[in-house]
């Protein structure tokens, strides 16, 4: 009989899975380091350093009453984006951030006893979501500069391969793939999805590949160059077959009234983040260049909008030297991602580019953390 005083049980292999580790808001990071929030420099999470811009704010305070649900259709959003990328709203689906889009793809493409290929190091999402559902997984470890080991990736298709998932640029290394990495992959005969979450900073895009290639799907999101990754709004370009399973197979109302607003008003100023993203790419490249001038810190090459820096130094043994400029950055209200996990990356930390305004004062407390953690 079951017993009614005691919490329902859980599944046992759910309640073993250790969960994605995201980044905490400025305000939690501020009051645990007792930091006015006005000061820190959040560069942890790849956001948009320049903030949503005033005309997207205005489009979503104008959009009128938000009682109503959203087009389950995404009718309107769908259409913008097929002008946008030039493809067939049809081939359009729009979720909530791209890691809905990827769960939905992993969800429907890939059956408990296929496999999903992956090639770390790279985005963890990947890997919780196949925990999530049950779907094992091959890893491909990237070369020693992060590049793709494609002989190795060839070699590890199988007919049981439902899936290589893949960014590109990649998360964390910031490289991108080549057209000959991606035609090899997409012999193969394995479908391939290329998560693009960065294309705007690499000043590139497979989509167009989409028309041409049916085992190809694209995924993109607003989160990284359009300010909006509060509001979640991610979108892929898929097969229409493979399309129009996912709009059936989707929550409803799954893209928030709000964020399709913001979405649509940020399409329409595209030309206003382009400015913003030529910036932040040249700032990109200066801060790599200024911080290669210190013998202990070694960024690698980047198409994104990030760096991510080997961090050599002697440490306590317990900790990397990598942890020890992350925790002198927190103490100089400067955030950055520090990855215990993989062993491969102790050692790095990812710094997102900041505003051009705000380089050299980035630079300044670098100098500042890098003395307290004994690394000059």
């Amino acid at each position: 009989m079951l017993d009614p005083d005691t919490p329902p049980p859980i599944r046992p292999e759910l309640a073993a899975l250790p969960g994605y580790e995201p980044v905490e808001p400025v305000a939690a990071l501020a009051q645990r380091l007792a930091l006015d929030p006005a000061t820190v420099l959040k560069l942890d999470a790849n956001e948009n350093p320049f903030g949503t811009p005033a005309a997207v704010q205005q489009a979503i305070a104008e959009a009128g009453s938000y009682a109503l649900y959203p087009d389950p259709g995404q009718r309107e959003l769908r259409e913008a984006l097929g002008l946008h990328l030039n493809v067939d709203a049809g081939r359009i689906v729009a979720g909530a951030g791209s890691d809905e889009l990827i769960d939905l793809t992993l969800r429907a493409l890939a059956t408990p006893d296929q496999r999903v290929l992956i090639c770390p190091p790279t985005f963890g999402m990947y890997g919780f979501l196949c925990d999530l559902h049950g779907i094992e997984r091959d890893e491909v470890e990237r070369k020693a500069d992060f590049s793709l080991d494609l002989d190795a990736v060839l070699a590890a298709v199988t007919d049981r391969t439902a899936l290589i998932l893949l960014a590109s640029p990649n998360n964390p290394t910031g490289n991108a793939l080549s057209d000959g990495e991606l035609s090899a992959l997409l012999a193969t005969g394995a479908t391939v999805v290329l998560d693009e979450a960065y294309a705007e900073f690499a000043g590139r895009t497979y989509v167009s590949w989409v028309m041409e290639h049916p085992r190809l799907i694209v995924l993109r999101t607003f989160s990284k160059w359009a300010g909006l990754a509060g509001l979640r709004v991610g979108f892929g370009v898929f097969p229409p077959s493979v399309a129009e399973v996912l709009m059936s197979i989707k929550q409803p109302y799954n893209v928030n009234l709000a964020g399709e607003v913001a979405a649509l008003a940020a399409l329409a100023h595209a030309d206003e983040y382009g400015v913003q993203i030529e910036a932040l790419v040249a700032v990109r490249n200066d801060l790599a260049a200024r911080m290669a001038e210190f013998a202990w810190i070694h960024p690698a090459p980047s198409d994104a909008n990030f760096l991510l820096c080997r961090v050599d130094g002697e440490t306590d043994g317990t900790h990397s030297a990598g942890a020890a400029l992350r925790d002198a950055f927190a103490q100089e209200g400067v955030f950055v991602r520090y990855f215990d996990s993989p062993e491969r990356l102790r050692g790095y930390i990812r710094i997102s580019v900041p505003r051009p305004d705000q380089l050299e004062d980035l630079m300044e407390r670098l100098k500042r953390a890098a003395i307290v953690a004994g690394l000059v």
